[in-house]
């Protein structure tokens, strides 16, 4: 997965740079620098991570670069990053979840506890991006947010695909 996911960076990269999407090509190696990280992160505390969980980040991470930005889908349809946030909530959920578990290793935890755990990580996680964009947006004189309205219904997407991670997270063994 790892190769695959390397090949995919170093291809996006090579496509920003062409289309001279510099800032595209930063955010990929900054992609990039943070799976490193999380591989290193791993291997230092010693613990393994569902291969689904992480797929399922990588392809949140593929669809935002490679069909959302390069191919330009964010600006065709609104309707794609709608989906993608539904998504991406969603995998950020769990993935966030089974890392923040495998680090703290906690006792038995009802099933309810997770499932609102996980829906609170995600919420939480859609806020901290929805304001990383703005502070984005306000010091590199860009307007990926387009207003209020985007971005309440990125937030109210985020909303459901956490309560779907939280609902799956209920019925799925961690």
């Amino acid at each position: 997965m790892t190769f695959i996911f390397t090949a995919f960076i170093i291809f996006i990269s090579i496509g920003f740079l062409a289309k001279k999407k510099y800032s595209f090509f930063v955010g990929a190696a900054i992609t990039y620098i943070f799976y490193l990280l999380f591989l290193f992160m791993q291997y230092k505390l010693n613990f393994q991570i569902s291969s689904y969980k992480i797929l399922l980040v990588l392809l949140t991470l593929l669809g935002h670069l490679l069909i959302g930005e390069y191919f330009d889908f964010y600006i065709k349809t609104k309707h794609y990053d709608r989906l993608l946030h539904v998504f991406g909530s969603f995998s950020f959920s769990i993935f966030l979840y089974s890392v923040i578990s495998k680090i703290i290793n906690p006792i038995d935890l009802s099933k309810i506890y997770i499932s609102i755990f996980v829906v609170s990580l995600g919420i939480s996680l859609g806020v901290f991006i929805e304001i990383l964009e703005y502070i984005l947006d306000s010091t590199r004189k860009k307007n990926n947010q387009k207003g209020l309205k985007d971005t309440n219904f990125d937030l109210i997407y985020n909303v459901i695909g956490s309560i779907l991670a939280g609902i799956f997270s209920f019925f799925i063994n961690f």
